[in-house]
């Protein structure tokens, strides 16, 4: 049966218009009006989904056309399932993606797969009749991508207001959000700063204050209403009985994880047990799973929890199953080196260490394929996922998982280094792009709790 799903993408012209904190505060409205809003981030990006799921308490879903293609209707419908709406956020510019003619991985592109209506922010700092002809490029550049309304953003009075929606011909105005400091979100290297690190709930409530009063919200919900049905039909997947215990490093310097990795390994038969490198002793598992974060920034009290190390490490010595990637690997190294330029023992499960930089390093899509059997995947599998780090790993390796088509890795195309049962890289690997890995993660889990 056709499902309705009333659905819109709120995009932007390019990277800080001011669509995240718009998206927030309509998140937080739709919520206040108890419509349940499902919350999406589009493309490979971590700190926008947990403002996402600190404002609504449940957890925001990232889309990505390059990453998982084929799967994003599928990941978009079982993720709304239940939500009375579903907002979906944009990366960078509307039209920006893998590069400059491909689509791919652009907030455009999704729109278009699932058929949802887009809301433009437009930055009108500085700007007036000129933002018309923003728009109508905008609408104009793809016929088939859906342009349902403007938002403005910094907008600087009501006379400025007037002359901004004056502009557009034949655009649908929903509002214009005057310039206001409770719209600015604090930021570091690689983003926006976590949510949890420092939650202010009044901040997200004047935030969500100052959407609803600039933003024609009933707009907005017609148009998400009038999203077309999708037809095709997706079943909810049934975990099984769980077979093995998979622990997940989660806490404020572990905390970049993509929530589909989570629940697709708990649906391949595994119950996943959060634990602190920081805080605490490591759990009785038959697998870890190290996601990136801030390790740099909490470095010295990872070191002070040196029982923690050294169980890692005997871990990976008798052979189980763990995966690491990039925050996650610095830690598997023998040492970091922090922003400050002091040294920090690791776990010293790789003979390596990973050193901050003063810039970054690398950002993008990366593609590569298994050079051989590993604990995460069989020789010649392809997986797809981004790299975003400021700093470089210096490593006496030899073996390696991957070697990649796009992207750089850790050395000369080669991501993933290999001990044993060790698999550590500075890719961020989305589960969707190559979805026998959960099952294998799982699989080799199940096998060393046998043994």
């Amino acid at each position: 049966m056709p499902k309705n799903i009333p659905r819109v993408v709120i995009a932007a012209t390019h990277s800080g218009a001011g669509k995240s904190t718009i998206t927030m505060g309509l998140l937080m409205t739709l919520q206040k009006k108890g419509l349940d809003p499902q919350s999406f981030k589009t493309g490979p990006d971590y700190l926008d989904p947990m403002h996402h799921t600190m404002v609504l308490g449940k957890e925001c879903r990232n889309l990505d056309t390059w990453m998982f293609g084929s799967e994003a209707e599928r990941l978009f419908v079982n993720g709304s399932e239940g939500s009375g709406i579903s907002v979906i956020e944009g990366v960078m510019g509307l039209y920006d993606g893998v590069d400059g003619i491909n689509e791919e991985g652009s907030t455009a592109h999704l729109s278009k797969i699932l058929k949802a209506p887009v809301i433009l922010v437009i930055d009108a700092r500085s700007m007036a009749r000129s933002a018309g002809a923003i728009a109508a490029g905008f609408k104009d550049y793809d016929k088939d991508v859906f342009l349902a309304g403007v938002i403005f953003n910094r907008v600087g009075s009501a006379n400025h207001m007037r002359i901004l929606e004056s502009s557009l011909k034949g655009i649908p105005c929903l509002g214009g959000v005057f310039r206001d400091d409770c719209m600015k979100l604090e930021s570091r290297h690689l983003g926006l700063i976590p949510a949890a690190e420092n939650y202010d709930r009044e901040k997200y409530e004047k935030i969500a204050e100052h959407v609803e009063k600039c933003v024609d919200i009933e707009k907005i919900l017609n148009i998400a209403r009038s999203a077309p049905p999708i037809s095709r039909e997706y079943r909810q997947t049934t975990p099984p009985k769980k077979k093995v215990r998979i622990g997940v490093a989660k806490d404020k310097a572990f905390n970049f994880y993509y929530i589909h990795n989570i629940e697709s390994l708990e649906e391949a038969g595994a119950e996943i047990v959060p634990f602190s490198p920081i805080d605490d002793d490591l759990p009785d598992v038959d697998g870890l799973y190290f996601g990136g974060g801030f390790p740099e920034l909490f470095s010295a009290d990872l070191e002070r929890n040196s029982s923690m190390m050294a169980a890692v490490k005997k871990a990976s010595d008798d052979g189980m199953p763990i995966y690491a990637e990039c925050g996650g690997m610095m830690y598997l190294s023998e040492s970091l080196i922090d922003l400050d330029g002091k040294e920090h023992k690791m776990c010293g499960v790789f003979d390596s260490v990973s050193n901050m930089t003063d810039s970054r390093a690398t950002l993008g899509y990366v593609e590569m394929t298994a050079a051989e059997d590993n604990m995460l995947c069989e020789k010649g599998w392809s997986v797809r996922g981004h790299e975003f780090h400021y700093s470089k790993t210096s490593a006496k390796q030899e073996k390696y998982a991957f070697r990649l088509s796009r992207g750089f890795g850790i050395e000369n195309g080669r991501d993933g280094m290999v001990v044993g049962n060790t698999v550590a890289g500075y890719t961020h690997i989305h589960f969707a792009s190559n979805p026998k890995i959960p099952g294998r993660f799982v699989g080799n889990c199940y096998k060393y709790a046998k043994n």
